[in-house]
């Protein structure tokens, strides 16, 4: 966990007390996230604080959206309520809320410098150069209609919070008896003899009786039944294929070449160094020291400055927070020391030691790039447009078909799927694994309705339910080939494991494996598996059978991904030797130490809501959830 929480921007941390507030923040403003005083519409409180109902009701839907866009399709209210979508989102809120009660009562704050270096150091702003480019800051920020000044305030005082965890979880190791005990458990491996035995083509198990396969049929008679199958017809308006068939001008092209011409430069870079004084006096007495034959490195020294602390980093003019020190580091000339710059918060000297010069990506180089963000850009108007006359044509009576030929889109008939994508021959329909949603509409929409696009992403699609034919038993004749499928699988799967029981009986009478597997024509192999398999023949499934097993004990595994058995013995066991420098062993020191340092800040902030006194209104919650609208 220590490693996860001074990075900041990345993690779990990050997560519970930043990213979940970016909407309500967008939404509300800095200061209407939390409240103090009485209010009636109040989610929760903590202390004197009180996070508003709107806020909770913001911060929902905006990780309900998220979770969508990372699932590629709606997630439902339903199945939002089912995991615990709000419990988490308020959760969140109230630790964020308990923290900045600690912030404000250990009196701490951040300089401008740190949150600086934060935002400028986020991969979310690095530009196609790899680093901070504030013409994407800006954008994301005006996305999310969110102002420099709040975000600046959000970083700091999430930068504060993160004082308190780092306070908490510095130091943090894991003990060295529990490093050692995970390392015998993980390390641990088996040395066995094998045979493997494959399953059998279905094809290759004689054929069944009709009598066994009626047998089968009249137990499992409800399996069988034919499901209810519909004919549709779909119609699908997709942003991505209006994209594709855009023709954007040369002269297009161009215009916005010239216009966004900040995004195709990497920016000059300077490594500049500072050293910090407490006055212009002494800034100054410095600089006539370097200047008499000094050295910038003895007056780092005389300032007990290390030179990591002095190096502020390999930086653009718009990464330097402070304006003045930037004009100042820009025009100095390489390997030189500035003179005393006054800035907005200290007087410093200043020292460039490396300049990496501006380059510029040509428009031969980025024209396609262009191309696909004007045709994109176009063609979400475009999709949006279309939805609503689409939209007015079903108002107006129009058919699907009428309004294909119209807008020159396809129109699809699907003859008959059922409840899961499968056709009546129990194969995927092409094309529905993406659109579960829209299934999910057609079967439960009634026949000759007019229903709602479905939204996927970027995507609109209509459809219309033509015929219904209802779930029925199937008779024995119409069955007789599902029927035969499943038998004959069911009776492989027999054949397997009665082959592989008569070679652990063989073993069990005292031939050995390779007698065993010569009478049954099969090849004796060898491999070392751990817990977790590893080995090519062995799945983690299989490994727990073997390690249950002793030294020169046998025994048959579970089956493999593709069916397949082993029958194997033991013959060794072996503990790779503990070394606390490996590298597999300290990066399990680092995990170990994170996930302890994660249970010491989820103690602190569990405690702190109880001395706070976290108070939750279950009702209003309870609307803002079950209500599952922005």
């Amino acid at each position: 966990m220590l490693q996860v929480l001074r990075k900041g921007a990345a993690g779990w941390v990050a997560k519970i007390f930043l990213g979940v507030l970016v909407l309500s923040f967008a939404v509300w403003g800095v200061a209407d996230v939390f409240r103090t005083g009485g209010s009636a519409n109040v989610a929760a409180s903590v202390g004197e604080q009180q996070i508003p109902l709107e806020t909770f009701r913001r911060a929902y839907q905006g990780e309900l959206r998220r979770l969508s866009e990372e699932a590629k399709r709606p997630i439902t209210p339903e199945i939002a309520r089912m995991a615990g979508l709000g419990d988490r989102v308020l959760n969140n809120l109230i630790n964020e809320a308990a923290l900045d009660e600690s912030v404000r009562a250990f009196k701490l704050s951040v300089s401008d410098d740190e949150v600086a270096r934060e935002i400028t150091t986020d991969p979310i702003f690095r530009g196609l150069t790899g680093s901070f480019d504030r013409a994407r800051f800006t954008s994301i920020l005006n996305d999310n209609n969110l102002r420099e000044q709040d975000y600046v305030m959000l970083q700091r005082g999430f930068t504060a919070r993160r004082q308190i965890t780092d306070a908490l979880t510095d130091g943090v190791q894991a003990p060295a008896v529990l490093r050692e005990a995970l390392h015998a458990y993980e390390s641990e491996s088996r040395t066995l003899s094998y045979v493997t035995l494959p399953l059998e083509a279905p094809a290759a198990v004689p054929a069944p009786s009709d009598s066994t396969l009626k047998n089968l049929f009249e137990d499992k008679k409800a399996s069988f039944a034919a499901p209810e199958y519909r004919k549709l017809a779909t119609l699908t308006l997709d942003a991505a294929a209006i994209a594709a068939d855009k023709q954007v001008p040369e002269a297009e092209l161009r215009a916005y070449y010239d216009q966004n011409r900040p995004r195709y430069v990497t920016a000059e870079k300077r490594s500049i160094e500072q050293i910090a004084y407490p006055s212009l006096a002494e800034a100054k007495a410095a600089s006539d020291r370097i200047k008499a034959g000094g050295l910038f490195e003895q007056e780092m020294i005389a300032r007990k400055i290390s030179p990591q602390d002095a190096f502020l980093g390999d930086l653009t003019k718009a990464q330097v927070f402070d304006k003045k020190i930037a004009e100042v580091a820009f025009a100095l000339q390489p390997n030189t020391v500035s003179e005393p710059v006054e800035g907005a918060y200290a007087t410093v000297l200043l020292r460039v030691t490396g300049v990496q010069q501006e380059q510029v990506r040509r428009f031969e180089d980025v024209r396609g790039d262009i191309r696909r963000a004007i045709a994109e850009a176009q063609a979400k108007d475009e999709l949006r447009a279309r939805h609503d006359a689409i939209d007015e044509a079903r108002l107006g009576g129009q058919t699907l078909a009428e309004i294909a030929k119209a807008q020159k889109l396809t129109l699809r008939t699907i003859d008959a799927v059922d409840a899961n994508g499968l056709d009546r021959a129990g194969q995927p329909v092409t094309g529905l694994a993406t659109q579960a949603d829209v299934l999910k509409a057609a079967f439960e929409a009634q026949a000759g309705s007019e229903n709602p696009a479905v939204a996927m992403g970027e995507a609109y699609v209509w459809y219309d339910v033509l015929e219904v034919s209802p779930a029925r038993e199937r008779t024995f004749e119409e069955a007789k080939p599902l029927v035969e499928t499943r038998w004959r699988a069911e009776e492989t799967r027999k054949r397997l494991v009665a082959r592989a029981d008569q070679i652990v009986a063989d073993l069990k009478g005292g031939k050995t494996l390779e007698q065993a597997a010569q009478a049954h024509k099969l090849e004796v192999d060898q491999t070392e598996t751990t817990r977790l398999g590893g080995a090519p023949a062995v799945t983690q499934d299989q490994a727990a059978a073997i390690f249950q097993t002793p030294v020169d004990g046998f025994g048959k595994t579970p089956p493999g991904a593709d069916g397949s058995r082993l029958v194997y013995k033991v013959t060794a066991e072996n503990t790779r030797p503990f070394d606390p420098k490996a590298a597999d062993t300290t990066g399990q020191a680092a995990k170990i130490a994170e996930g302890l340092g994660g249970d010491v800040v989820t103690s602190f902030v569990r405690r702190l809501r109880d001395d706070l006194g976290a108070r939750i209104d279950q009702g209003a919650v309870a609307r803002v959830v079950g209500a599952g609208e922005g």
